[in-house]
Protein backbone atom coordinates (compact mmCIF):
# COMPACT_ATOMS: atom_id res chain seq x y z
CA UNK A 1 0.00 0.00 0.00
CA UNK A 2 1.18 3.38 -0.90
CA UNK A 3 2.43 6.02 2.11
CA UNK A 4 -0.41 8.56 1.22
CA UNK A 5 -2.99 6.00 0.58
CA UNK A 6 -2.10 4.17 4.59
CA UNK A 7 -1.89 7.18 6.31
CA UNK A 8 -5.19 8.21 4.70
CA UNK A 9 -6.41 5.55 5.86
CA UNK A 10 -4.97 5.73 9.29
CA UNK A 11 -6.56 8.99 9.35
CA UNK A 12 -10.01 8.18 8.18
CA UNK A 13 -9.75 5.14 10.92
CA UNK A 14 -9.20 7.19 13.32
CA UNK A 15 -11.63 9.83 12.78
CA UNK A 16 -14.64 6.63 13.18
CA UNK A 17 -12.37 5.19 16.01
CA UNK A 18 -9.99 7.41 18.13
CA UNK A 19 -9.63 4.87 20.94
CA UNK A 20 -7.68 2.48 18.20
CA UNK A 21 -4.04 1.40 19.20
CA UNK A 22 -0.88 1.62 16.88
CA UNK A 23 -1.66 -2.18 17.19
CA UNK A 24 -5.04 -2.20 15.68
CA UNK A 25 -4.34 0.31 13.02
CA UNK A 26 -1.14 -1.66 12.41
CA UNK A 27 -3.23 -5.68 12.42
CA UNK A 28 -5.91 -3.80 9.92
CA UNK A 29 -3.54 -1.90 7.51
CA UNK A 30 -0.55 -5.68 7.62
CA UNK A 31 2.05 -3.25 8.26
CA UNK A 32 4.26 -2.81 11.28
CA UNK A 33 3.68 -1.17 14.73
CA UNK A 34 6.55 1.15 13.62
CA UNK A 35 5.19 2.20 10.52
CA UNK A 36 1.76 3.27 12.14
CA UNK A 37 3.80 5.33 14.76
CA UNK A 38 5.74 6.97 12.03
CA UNK A 39 3.12 7.78 10.11
CA UNK A 40 1.12 9.41 13.21
CA UNK A 41 3.96 11.16 13.83
CA UNK A 42 4.26 12.59 10.41
CA UNK A 43 0.47 13.58 10.46
CA UNK A 44 1.02 14.94 13.66
CA UNK A 45 -1.22 12.69 15.07
CA UNK A 46 -1.02 11.82 19.42
CA UNK A 47 -0.32 8.48 20.98
CA UNK A 48 -3.88 6.89 21.66
CA UNK A 49 -4.06 8.26 25.78
CA UNK A 50 -3.73 11.69 24.48
CA UNK A 51 -6.23 10.87 21.46
CA UNK A 52 -8.96 9.49 24.66
CA UNK A 53 -7.93 12.39 27.00
CA UNK A 54 -8.68 14.68 24.22
CA UNK A 55 -12.46 12.87 23.17
CA UNK A 56 -12.92 13.05 26.94
CA UNK A 57 -12.18 16.39 27.46
CA UNK A 58 -14.09 17.75 24.27
CA UNK A 59 -17.06 15.50 25.07
CA UNK A 60 -17.52 16.36 28.63
CA UNK A 61 -14.92 19.51 29.31
CA UNK A 62 -11.65 19.92 30.80
CA UNK A 63 -10.77 17.93 33.11
CA UNK A 64 -10.27 20.19 36.13
CA UNK A 65 -7.02 18.46 37.71
CA UNK A 66 -4.97 16.13 35.88
CA UNK A 67 -3.19 16.40 32.38
CA UNK A 68 -3.45 13.38 29.69
CA UNK A 69 0.43 12.85 30.83
CA UNK A 70 -0.77 12.60 34.27
CA UNK A 71 -3.32 10.04 34.30
CA UNK A 72 -2.55 6.83 34.54
CA UNK A 73 -4.63 4.73 31.64
CA UNK A 74 -6.85 5.62 28.94
CA UNK A 75 -10.10 7.53 29.58
CA UNK A 76 -12.67 5.82 27.38
CA UNK A 77 -15.65 7.87 28.84
CA UNK A 78 -16.26 10.36 31.48
CA UNK A 79 -18.51 12.20 32.77
CA UNK A 80 -17.75 14.52 35.49
CA UNK A 81 -19.25 14.29 38.71
CA UNK A 82 -20.94 10.89 38.26
CA UNK A 83 -19.07 8.21 36.32
CA UNK A 84 -15.61 7.32 34.52
CA UNK A 85 -13.97 4.71 32.63
CA UNK A 86 -10.49 3.57 31.47
CA UNK A 87 -8.15 1.10 30.38
CA UNK A 88 -4.48 0.19 30.73
CA UNK A 89 -2.98 -2.69 29.12
CA UNK A 90 0.02 -4.05 31.47
CA UNK A 91 3.61 -4.47 30.23
CA UNK A 92 6.30 -6.34 31.11
CA UNK A 93 7.91 -2.90 32.97
CA UNK A 94 5.00 -2.71 35.48
CA UNK A 95 5.62 -6.30 36.78
CA UNK A 96 7.91 -7.16 39.91
CA UNK A 97 12.04 -8.41 39.25
CA UNK A 98 11.94 -11.98 37.53
CA UNK A 99 8.00 -11.85 37.81
CA UNK A 100 5.32 -11.64 35.77
CA UNK A 101 2.60 -9.76 38.14
CA UNK A 102 1.58 -6.97 37.94
CA UNK A 103 2.69 -4.34 40.86
CA UNK A 104 -0.13 -3.52 42.52
CA UNK A 105 0.62 0.06 42.69
CA UNK A 106 0.21 0.61 39.18
CA UNK A 107 -3.53 -0.62 39.74
CA UNK A 108 -3.83 1.94 42.18
CA UNK A 109 -2.74 4.60 40.22
CA UNK A 110 -5.33 3.59 37.75
CA UNK A 111 -7.86 3.63 40.15
CA UNK A 112 -7.03 6.93 42.28
CA UNK A 113 -6.42 9.27 38.77
CA UNK A 114 -9.76 8.32 37.13
CA UNK A 115 -10.82 9.14 41.25
CA UNK A 116 -9.75 12.37 40.88
CA UNK A 117 -10.69 12.97 37.40
CA UNK A 118 -14.31 12.06 37.98
CA UNK A 119 -14.97 14.09 40.32
CA UNK A 120 -16.53 17.64 40.21
CA UNK A 121 -14.05 19.65 42.69
CA UNK A 122 -11.54 21.83 42.25
CA UNK A 123 -7.80 21.17 43.71
CA UNK A 124 -9.34 17.81 44.89
CA UNK A 125 -7.25 15.60 47.45
CA UNK A 126 -7.72 12.11 48.69
CA UNK A 127 -7.25 12.08 52.56
CA UNK A 128 -8.53 8.36 52.68
CA UNK A 129 -8.67 5.21 50.70
CA UNK A 130 -9.97 1.82 51.22
CA UNK A 131 -9.08 -0.91 48.87
CA UNK A 132 -9.28 -4.35 48.42
CA UNK A 133 -6.68 -6.14 45.86
CA UNK A 134 -8.62 -9.40 44.90
CA UNK A 135 -6.26 -11.24 42.29
CA UNK A 136 -2.61 -10.95 41.22
CA UNK A 137 -2.45 -9.99 37.75
CA UNK A 138 -0.41 -10.99 34.95
CA UNK A 139 1.62 -8.55 32.10
CA UNK A 140 -0.27 -8.28 29.30
CA UNK A 141 -3.68 -8.23 31.29
CA UNK A 142 -6.02 -5.52 30.21
CA UNK A 143 -7.35 -3.48 32.63
CA UNK A 144 -10.89 -1.83 32.61
CA UNK A 145 -11.38 0.77 35.74
CA UNK A 146 -15.00 2.09 36.45
CA UNK A 147 -15.68 5.19 38.50
CA UNK A 148 -18.52 6.07 40.15
CA UNK A 149 -19.20 8.90 42.11
CA UNK A 150 -21.57 7.10 45.17
CA UNK A 151 -21.71 9.96 47.65
CA UNK A 152 -21.28 13.57 47.73
CA UNK A 153 -22.02 16.63 49.93
CA UNK A 154 -20.13 20.24 50.17
CA UNK A 155 -16.62 19.78 49.24
CA UNK A 156 -16.76 16.19 49.66
CA UNK A 157 -17.31 12.94 47.43
CA UNK A 158 -16.64 9.42 47.47
CA UNK A 159 -15.47 7.46 44.54
CA UNK A 160 -15.79 3.61 44.15
CA UNK A 161 -13.59 2.46 41.28
CA UNK A 162 -13.58 -0.80 40.03
CA UNK A 163 -10.51 -2.85 38.43
CA UNK A 164 -11.35 -5.78 36.13
CA UNK A 165 -9.19 -8.18 34.10
CA UNK A 166 -10.45 -10.71 32.19
CA UNK A 167 -14.20 -10.35 33.25
CA UNK A 168 -12.37 -10.74 37.26
CA UNK A 169 -12.79 -8.32 39.58
CA UNK A 170 -8.91 -7.37 40.75
CA UNK A 171 -9.18 -4.30 42.80
CA UNK A 172 -11.48 -2.88 44.09
CA UNK A 173 -10.92 0.72 45.75
CA UNK A 174 -13.13 3.88 47.60
CA UNK A 175 -11.84 7.12 47.84
CA UNK A 176 -12.94 10.18 49.76
CA UNK A 177 -11.67 13.30 47.77
CA UNK A 178 -12.07 16.75 49.41
CA UNK A 179 -12.04 20.09 47.66
CA UNK A 180 -14.10 23.20 46.92
CA UNK A 181 -17.19 23.01 44.40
Amino acid sequence: MERQTRRSHVQAALRKDPFMTDRELADNLSVSVQTIRLDRLALGIPEMRARALGVAEQAYGATRLLSAREVFGEILDLEPGLRGLSRLVTTREMAHRDSERVQGHFLYAQAETLALVVVDLERPAIPLARMRFRRGVAVGETLICKTTVIRRSTGRQVVLAVLRAGGDEVFRGKFEVLGEE
